[in-house]
């Protein structure tokens, strides 16, 4: 259908008809009385003819016509292909096509690795955010995955964060943690002294481990959070680290981007660049998906709003990566979709797994080596444990490093 306005000219101009009429000449005068119209024949008087540019020939006029009416189809259709070709795709993400089943398929991840090269020591390491751990242990079904996990990941090294804990806990919260470990020692515990009930991380020690020290630090932009760990080994140092969420509004995206994941990456250039070169290993809670796969909802509009899955945050941990370090399980499992370490309690998102991956092991580049002369620590595996967190939440990570 052409537009209103175009469609009065074409009315006016008889397009519809086929009939031309020459807009420009005036209205024929009224008939003359019967009188005058006899003197008029008598005196045999000719009208007078058409200027030749009034209007084209009749053969050029009816050539003309189908081109005027083709022009016409043709603009009228113009403004709905304008709109077609206007009409923007719905961003997809990784995971998008999985909507309309309603959930999606979790990946079939590898057993743990048992053993390591010859002539070298297995160390193995397990962190899990366990988010506040008095209610941890007295929740048996938790308490009893948790001593699972052990038994699945054969760690020396476990690393709790967010454990909320305050120092002298009288409510026996390590008591009852180490009852239920009993071949593991405390080896160092940070709390928050900024807030009650906030934060924290603990570290374990498989009882008769040879460590040097291990030390909780804090970063100066989040002093006193309790929130890093460190083991010192003959080789190796291990970080357990839980990076502050940039949380709700984003109110604190500026300070972790321009504070503290500078000066954690310059801590750990410290921890690996001193006189004896030693690797590093960070593992923990990261508060960020670095890659698509990591986000279930990528393509949603409200993601790069949201504290964890912001372009900022996500683009500061590439840097991280730039610096010296290797995702391990990205590395070990570079098809792997669907494989999240953290799903909403909240929205129920663990049965359709619906979650996001921010738990890491992150190792020096070294570690991953394969140049025989290499006689450093080697990272050997990584992994993630899903299946014991079945209400969702965070799940265990872990890494097995051959020393």
């Amino acid at each position: 259908m052409p537009p209103k306005a175009f469609s009065k000219s074409l009315k006016s101009a008889n397009c519809v008809t086929g009939q031309t009429r020459d807009l420009d000449l005036e209205d024929e005068p009224a008939p003359a009385p019967k009188g005058k119209r006899r003197a008029a024949a008598k005196a045999k008087v000719t009208p007078q003819k058409r200027p030749a540019t009034a209007d084209a020939p009749r053969s050029k006029r009816k050539a003309a016509q189908p081109v005027a009416e083709e022009a016409a189809e043709a603009e009228a259709e113009e403004p709905s292909e304008k709109k077609a070709r206007t009409k923007k795709p719905k961003p997809e993400g990784p995971y998008t096509c999985f909507k309309e089943q309603g959930s999606i398929p979790e990946p079939k991840l590898r057993k743990i690795v048992e053993t390591v090269p010859k002539g070298r020591t297995r160390l193995g390491v397990l962190c899990w955010n366990v988010g506040g751990l008095r209610a941890f242990v007295k929740d048996d079904a938790k308490k009893a995955n948790f001593q699972t996990a052990i038994e699945q990941a054969n760690p020396d090294v476990v690393g709790l964060l967010e454990h909320k804990l305050q120092e002298g806990d009288k409510e026996g919260a390590i008591d009852a943690l180490l009852e239920a470990l009993p071949g593991y020692e405390v080896g160092a515990i940070n709390y928050s002294t900024a807030k009650k009930g906030y934060s924290g991380a603990l570290m374990l020690l498989r009882k008769g481990l040879n460590v040097i020290k291990v030390t909780p630090e804090d970063l100066p932009s989040a002093a006193d959070e309790g929130r890093m760990v460190v083991a010192e080994f003959e080789e190796l140092f291990v970080v357990l680290c839980y990076v502050p969420n940039s949380g709700d509004g984003l109110k604190r995206l500026s300070e972790r981007l321009e504070k503290w994941d500078v000066q954690l990456r310059e801590r750990l250039a410290e921890l690996g660049g001193g006189k004896k070169k030693k690797a590093v290993l960070l593992i923990g809670d990261l508060n960020v998906a670095h890659q698509d796969k990591d986000i279930w909802n990528v393509e949603a509009p409200h993601v790069p709003k949201s504290a964890g899955t912001t372009p900022q945050e996500r683009e500061s941990f590439a840097k991280l990566l730039q610096s010296g370090f290797v995702d391990g399980f990205s590395r070990s499992n570079p098809e792997a979709l669907g494989a999240f370490t953290f799903w909403s309690v909240r929205a129920g998102n663990r049965k359709t797994n619906r979650g996001l991956r921010l738990d890491y092991v992150l190792a020096s580049k070294n570690m991953v080596a394969e140049s025989a002369d290499y006689k450093g620590p080697l990272l050997v595996d990584t992994f993630h444990l899903p299946g014991l967190a079945p209400q969702g939440d965070h799940c265990p990570v872990g890494a097995v490093v051959a020393l």
